[in-house]
């Protein structure tokens, strides 16, 4: 996201193209779509079983998971997904409320 200097010294915010988040995560499809709608604040989302799509007041946040083979140590199976955020038409303030939400609700224990 772009700032436009502003008349004394304060800064104009202008809505991003695009922002593209990708990260890798201990999730089975089944847990996405549990937590997917609180994460999204909102159950207007649409879903083909790989891109779950929202789109809302112009912006559109759009989610591709592709589960991956789990990984195994010794017992235990950990579930893997890739995961790829993308933000269109968020201000840089908007798109971070909406990440952080999507943080917070997919948030698992650990250190």
């Amino acid at each position: 996201m772009k700032a436009k200097p502003w008349p004394f010294g304060r800064r104009l915010r202008v809505a991003n193209v695009t922002m593209k988040h990708s990260k890798q995560m201990a999730l089975t499809t089944k847990m996405f779509l549990d937590s997917l709608p609180r994460a999204l604040d909102s159950d207007a989302y649409s879903w083909d079983g790989k891109v779950a799509r929202l789109d809302q007041d112009g912006r559109s946040f759009t989610i591709t998971f592709e589960e991956q083979p789990s990984f195994a140590l010794g017992g235990f199976s950990i579930p893997r997904a890739d995961v790829t955020l993308e933000l269109s038409g968020y201000t840089d303030v908007e798109a971070e409320v909406a990440l952080k939400r999507f943080d917070r609700y997919f948030h698992r224990g650990g250190g």
